[in-house]
């Protein structure tokens, strides 16, 4: 039981010391500055939504169509 116990807190204890350095690492290579890369993100997700919103009014509009379709076929129109 006691092997367990350490075993754990050897493998969070690495878990901990890899987190560390992959921090360190992104930190030292990143590309861009933090402000540029949320700009770059913001610009990316706006983008996102934007053709988002279209596409869902382009369906919506689409659905009501044919809505329509059918409700004339069915009247007999």
């Amino acid at each position: 039981m006691d092997n367990n116990s350490e075993e754990s807190k050897s493998s969070v204890g690495y878990f901990i010391t890899g987190a560390v350095i992959g921090s360190v690492l992104a930190v030292l290579f990143a590309p861009k500055a933090g402000r540029e890369t949320r700009e770059q993100m913001g610009s990316w997700i706006q983008d996102k939504r934007d053709k988002g919103r279209v596409a869902v009014r382009e369906a919506l509009e689409t659905g009501r169509r044919t809505l329509r379709r059918g409700q004339r076929s069915m009247s007999g129109v």
